[in-house]
């Protein structure tokens, strides 16, 4: 097991949302304690570090965040008459690491503005974005990202495009296999793939009515507190990582270190 120097975990921009979290007690809060929530999420993130495992769930929804991003980013260039760029760099700097979609400017690091690209499922998932607001988790996961690119503003950009054909298909082969019918010529699953295809594509919209823009700007006073909190968890997950190697006594092999 490699040493790991926990004053120099820098912490992902999908993981603020839990980390920045407040304890529910006022003692807990007076002590200077961190969240349950904050554990959990710094729990995963040694969970990572030490034996690179983590949990990956994957959907068709989100394969079709994957799978459509591209045309995701054309669409919102159409709409906005601006050429956004994809970053393909992951960025960090000496307390935050995170992989931002789309940045407009010259390059990542010199950003004007920088945007989440949300691939949404369907029309039911897609307006209510219209009077929303963004939630805490992506407002902080914004803030980082503006901390490592310089950017002063941007946000999250709900796109709706049409289902890649692969996940459709694959949509159809679910609804066929939950339906009561001999094959897939059967009038009832005929009429309901029909109605399934028509849900999830959209050629019949205008594509200046596929885009919701959520406007996000830099807060470094929230930046401030993020950075102020590295250190506290850094020194819970040192505390954490020497509670579980002392668990029981083992035998040091000849050089082998404990962090």
């Amino acid at each position: 097991m490699n040493k790991i120097d926990w004053n120099q975990i820098k912490f992902r921009a999908s993981s603020w949302g839990n980390l920045m979290t407040e304890p529910q007690s006022k003692a807990d809060k007076e002590a200077g304690r961190l969240s349950k929530t904050c554990q959990k999420e710094l729990i995963k993130i040694y969970c990572q570090e030490i034996y690179g495992r983590k949990k990956d769930i994957t959907t068709n929804k989100m394969l079709k965040g994957t799978e459509g991003e591209e045309d995701s980013i054309t669409l919102f260039s159409r709409v906005e008459k601006t050429l956004f760029k994809k970053n393909e760099e992951p960025l960090e700097n000496d307390v935050f690491k995170g992989h931002l979609d789309v940045y407009e400017g010259e390059e990542i690091r010199k950003a004007l503005s920088v945007w989440d690209v949300k691939t949404r499922w369907e029309l039911e998932t897609f307006m209510p974005k219209l009077v929303e607001e963004v939630d805490t988790s992506e407002y902080l996961q914004l803030q980082v990202y503006f901390d490592l690119s310089g950017a002063t503003h941007g946000g999250i950009v709900n796109t709706l495009i049409d289902c890649p054909l692969s996940i459709l298909e694959d949509e159809k082969r679910r609804l066929l296999y939950s339906m009561n019918v001999a094959t897939d010529l059967s009038p009832e699953y005929l009429e309901a793939a029909a109605e399934l295809e028509k849900r999830l594509t959209f050629p019949d919209i205008d594509y200046r009515e596929r885009v919701i823009k959520q406007i996000v700007h830099r807060d470094d006073e929230i930046i401030e507190k993020m950075r102020a909190k590295a250190p506290r968890m850094r020194e819970w997950l040192h505390d954490f990582h020497k509670k579980h190697m002392n668990l029981y006594p083992k035998p040091l092999l000849i050089n082998e270190e404990r962090a």
